[in-house]
């Protein structure tokens, strides 16, 4: 039986912010930014790193998954971690990952041919606590083991301690904001309101209660900001970085990240946990229930409690509990699962949420990626059924939503996960941003007002586009074409 392997090697060094750190790292392969960019319960934690031992994209899944486990089941059991994640996958799975979990049709257009995972292993992960404003790094000198590991891990923290407090790179570029630029959608809003009004009638037909249905917005990115020279961003990674930074500061949320994919990198201001796996814990907190901040106090008060009175929005969240709880009831020890909170306020830069919480203890013998792919993609941006509802969306969304309701995060050696639904998200190319919306239509739902909600819930990354391009404004497409 292969020996277990050494617990990771920690280095506390001076840091300002987990941003800071990100600057330092840019220039390495595929760095990375989890982060916390509205501080509150459950999102205490920032992490980051750079330049994993080996990244997984395409068609190897099935490799990463085995890889990971052939580590996970020699790495030591800790039960007191100095930090929730110190080492192992970052990266992400795009919402079409779905498809290979369930039957779903191919008719929606994958018009980005981007792959539906990419999977960086990091050695080297650093973590900021933001209570104690404390930096850590760790290290577990992988892929290498024994005495060669601590010795490269030692390694490996020198240079990094060496990058982020010596040398702090450069900060996200931002030019100076130009004339603006035009958001396009998929869906002109007739076209989207028929939608609308299809869902409506399949559920007056009894074949779903729920689907929750999104357009999609692309800004072609102007020459001079896709280049280096001009004060340019001069890659999909550098305006990426850069975005994600401007969201933090414009529509903060607790579950944000950056990735940087090589050949494209995604910016998140996630207001939504997917998956939580602490041990065999398992928690999610799904969110359904909008209203749009108010201009005044007293507006913004009186949305509040419109939200929190309304029938339609609080049942649109408990069946999407419903789905979630059958979701982790697949994996989960039976009588495990239960509702912890029902319908509970939330209010972020743009918009006020309702967000429950389920929880549940995964069974013996199975591990954070058995959870994934027992509730991917998340309940709260498919609908109930779940599947009849993706089955139902791949028909009426004229592309496919690659990052967008997918998710974002980590898989800790020691087994642990964390995930974010991966909404108030940008997916950044070569030429162009691509970010979406969506909302949960139900029996009750009024097209216009379902329409309306998409644009509220896009507003944070119009707001913070606008601040690297000029102003941005959201457009409707000219027609409805595949």
């Amino acid at each position: 039986m292969p020996r277990t392997l050494d617990p990771p090697v920690a280095k506390t060094i001076p840091l300002a912010s987990p941003e800071s750190a990100l600057a330092a790292l840019a220039s390495l392969p595929h760095p990375f930014l989890l982060h916390s960019a509205l501080e509150a319960e459950g999102a205490r934690w920032s992490f980051f790193g750079a330049d994993p031992f080996a990244v997984y994209s395409g068609e190897r899944y099935e490799e990463a998954a085995a890889m990971w486990r052939r580590v996970a089941r020699r790495f030591p059991a800790d039960a007191e971690p100095v930090a929730p994640f110190t080492g192992g996958m970052v990266g992400y799975w795009a919402y079409d990952f779905g498809r290979r979990l369930e039957r779903i049709p191919s008719i929606a257009r994958d018009d980005l041919a981007l792959p539906d995972f990419v999977l960086g292993f990091y050695d080297v992960v650093g973590a900021f606590d933001h209570v104690t404003r404390r930096a850590t790094l760790f290290s577990t000198g992988l892929p290498f083991e024994g005495r060669t590991a601590r010795e490269r891990a030692r390694s490996r923290l020198d240079d990094f301690a060496h990058w982020i407090t010596d040398d702090l790179g450069a900060p996200a570029a931002t030019p100076r904001p130009g004339p603006g630029a035009a958001a396009v959608s998929t869906f002109a809003p007739d076209d989207y309101r028929r939608a609308v009004e299809q869902v409506k009638d399949l559920i007056r037909r009894g074949d779903i209660f729920q689907a929750n249905l999104s357009q999609r917005w692309t800004v072609e990115l102007p020459a001079g900001v896709r280049g280096a020279t001009h004060g340019g961003f001069g890659s999909p990674a550098g305006f990426a970085r850069a975005l994600d930074a401007a969201l933090a500061r414009r529509s903060p949320a607790p579950f944000g990240g950056f990735f940087d994919a090589g050949d494209h990198a995604l910016a998140s201001a996630s207001p939504e946990r997917f998956l939580d796996l602490r041990g065999r814990n398992v928690t999610t907190r799904p969110i359904k229930g909008t209203r749009p901040r108010g201009w005044c106090p007293a507006e913004d008060q009186q949305l509040r409690e419109e939200l929190s009175a309304s029938e339609k929005d609080r049942a649109e969240n408990v069946m999407i509990v419903d789905v979630l709880r059958n979701d982790l009831g697949r994996v989960c020890e039976p009588g495990s699962v239960e509702a912890a909170a029902l319908c509970e306020l939330e209010t972020f830069a743009q918009v006020h949420h309702l967000t429950s919480t389920v929880k549940g203890v995964l069974r013996a013998g199975l591990d954070a990626l058995d959870l994934l792919h027992a509730a991917f993609p998340g309940g709260s941006i498919t609908g109930a059924p779940k599947i009849r509802a993706m089955q139902i969306l791949d028909e009426l969304e004229p592309v496919r939503r690659h990052i967008y309701t997918g998710s974002m995060g980590y898989v800790d050696w020691r087994g642990d996960a964390d995930w974010n639904i991966a909404i108030r998200t940008a997916l950044v190319t070569p030429r162009a941003v691509h970010f979406a919306a969506g909302g949960g239509i139900t029996a009750d739902s009024d097209p216009d007002a379902e329409y309306q909600e998409t644009l509220h819930k896009a507003e944070g990354m119009r707001v913070a586009l606008s601040e690297l391009l000029g102003p941005v404004a959201l457009e409707a497409a000219a027609v409805h074409a595949r």
